[in-house]
């Protein structure tokens, strides 16, 4: 019995001692509940409304664009007072001006060149809460330096020796023309210095050479007689060797392009091909691409060039688009940029010159990648009697058409200029057979829908991180209507490279003749 009850008054003590404890514990968890509530009463509950918020940042316009080496100011102003910081990254150049606790300007300012940032402003509370803003500040154009990628445009049979003068070769380079052909003729160095003195690029034929020494590598020396004077001149960009070959040349080719290259490595070979408007007789292939192939691969070239005309009085010849399907998806795949072709004088059936089928012809030639507009013919040779310049060294109004697109190139240059179009679909009732159909699935998350009047072209490019759509009018005799419907605020580009921003909302636009719209969304 005296056991039973010291066991009792033990049991007794003990329970005392643990529920003195458990009201100590118990009390603390109190005091760390109450601290927990008070640090996190400015935090959201799970399933409530994030407090922070209702803090606001409000600028004047619902976006900015900024040109490489450009700045612009952002008026801000705040729901509550709270002091501002940069969390910018990259090299662009962010600074606050703060006038009050609630209000001031954001001065950003972009490098040249530049690449798109993501940039964010945090605002610090005295309460302790923090938010962060994304700056609506987009990059337009992402560089303005002379040094900057361009698209090229070449006059294709450039001038006699009489009439290359330094006023023909100035008038070249008012015109837009970056590069000139010059023919195996007497005075070629003349030619060569002329261009070198304009700021021109030349390509250089020497066919017959090149032919002289694949009828006999062995004896023949004036091949590297001509490339080793030739290759001294700063003017020279390229050694053309063969126009329209077919593939069965190609072994044949592959002796004077590599033995040119052995004695000029610097600059490239020029090989032009044929387009998929000709016979399987004159490429020597099975199907277009198997031709394309074979000279990107077998015959290794630099840069890949190819001539259609495909404008006629009645309309555009559908095997334009099956050139440009195909030199596109085997150059993209080989990681070579191509050229292609505008005709730029009277040839039989074909449509005379205007701007608005220069234009169609450019456009939709860079609107697939391609990185050179070559004009056929510059000058008027056998079988052409209107050309931008006449044998005898006069003028027509086809110069003045071709400068006028050229300076519409040169303006969307930063767009297209090594720029990866990565996919190209066709719109409209005329457009089924050129290649694959646009889809709403195609879209940018930045446009719910579009739609076309008429047979369109849209070009989907990356350039630097921007994101463009260039949808292009695919005629050249009739005007474009769209309708665009905007799920954020964009930017759209026309012919004279200015920007236009663009609210979310649905949206009309007309098209010209053979132009383009782009839309910038990033």
């Amino acid at each position: 019995m005296k056991k039973i009850s010291f066991i009792l008054i033990f049991a007794l003590l003990l329970l005392g001692s643990c529920n003195k404890a458990a009201k100590e514990q118990l009390a603390s968890l109190q005091e760390q509940k109450s601290t927990m509530e008070s640090q996190t009463a400015q935090l959201p509950s799970a399933g409530e409304p994030d407090v922070r918020q209702e803090v606001t940042i409000e600028f004047e316009n619902d976006f900015y664009g900024i040109d490489a080496g450009g700045s612009v100011s952002l008026h801000y102003t705040l729901s509550r007072p709270a002091t501002l910081e940069t969390v910018a990254s990259g090299s662009w150049n962010v600074s606050i001006e703060a006038s009050s606790g609630t209000e001031g300007d954001i001065v950003v300012s972009a490098p040249d060149p530049a690449q798109p940032e993501q940039l964010v402003v945090e605002a610090d509370f005295a309460s302790g809460a923090v938010s962060s803003f994304i700056l609506p500040v987009m990059l337009r154009r992402p560089y303005t330096d002379a040094s900057s990628p361009r698209l090229e445009a070449m006059a294709y049979y450039g001038f006699h020796d009489h009439i290359a003068t330094a006023e023909n070769f100035r008038k070249l380079a008012e015109a837009g023309i970056t590069m000139i052909t010059v023919e195996q003729i007497n005075d070629w160095p003349l030619h060569l210095r002329l261009a070198e003195e304009a700021g021109i690029k030349v390509v250089f034929f020497i066919n017959w050479y090149a032919r002289m020494y694949e009828n006999d590598p062995v004896h023949y020396k004036g091949l590297d007689e001509i490339v080793n004077e030739a290759k001294k001149y700063p003017a020279l960009y390229a050694y053309q060797i063969q126009d329209e070959p077919s593939a069965l040349e190609i072994p044949t080719l592959n002796i004077s392009k590599s033995h040119i290259e052995e004695l000029d490595p610097d600059h490239p070979v020029y090989i032009n091909l044929h387009s998929a408007e000709v016979s399987m007789a004159a490429t020597m292939t099975a199907t277009y691409e198997q031709y394309i192939r074979y000279f990107t691969y077998d015959c290794n070239v630099k840069f890949l060039t190819f001539d259609e005309y495909p404008v006629y009085e009645t309309g555009v010849h559908d095997a334009w688009y099956k050139s440009l399907e195909t030199v596109r998806d085997v150059t993209r795949e080989a990681e070579i940029p191509f050229w292609a072709f505008s005709l730029c004088c009277r040839e039989w059936l074909r449509a005379d010159p205007s701007v608005e089928n220069l234009r169609l012809q450019g456009n939709i030639n860079i609107a697939y990648g391609a990185q050179c507009i070559q004009y056929f013919v510059w000058m008027a040779t056998t079988g052409t009697n209107y050309a931008p310049i006449m044998p005898d060294g006069t003028y027509t109004t086809a110069y003045d058409k071709c400068k006028a697109y050229n300076r519409e190139l040169h303006n969307r240059e930063f767009i297209f200029a090594d720029a990866d179009v990565w996919k190209v679909r066709h719109a409209g009732i005329g457009s089924y057979a050129h290649g694959e159909y646009l889809t709403r699935e195609d879209l940018p998350g930045a446009i719910d829908d579009m739609s076309f009047s008429g047979d369109a072209l849209i070009s989907f490019v990356n350039n630097g991180g921007s994101e463009y759509i260039a949808l292009c009018n695919k005629s050249w005799q009739q005007k474009l209507p769209v309708k665009l419907s905007l799920a954020q605020n964009v930017f759209t580009i026309d012919r004279e490279g200015e920007f236009t921003q663009q609210t979310p909302g649905v949206k009309s636009f007309v098209i010209d003749e053979g132009d383009m719209l782009v839309i910038k969304w990033k």
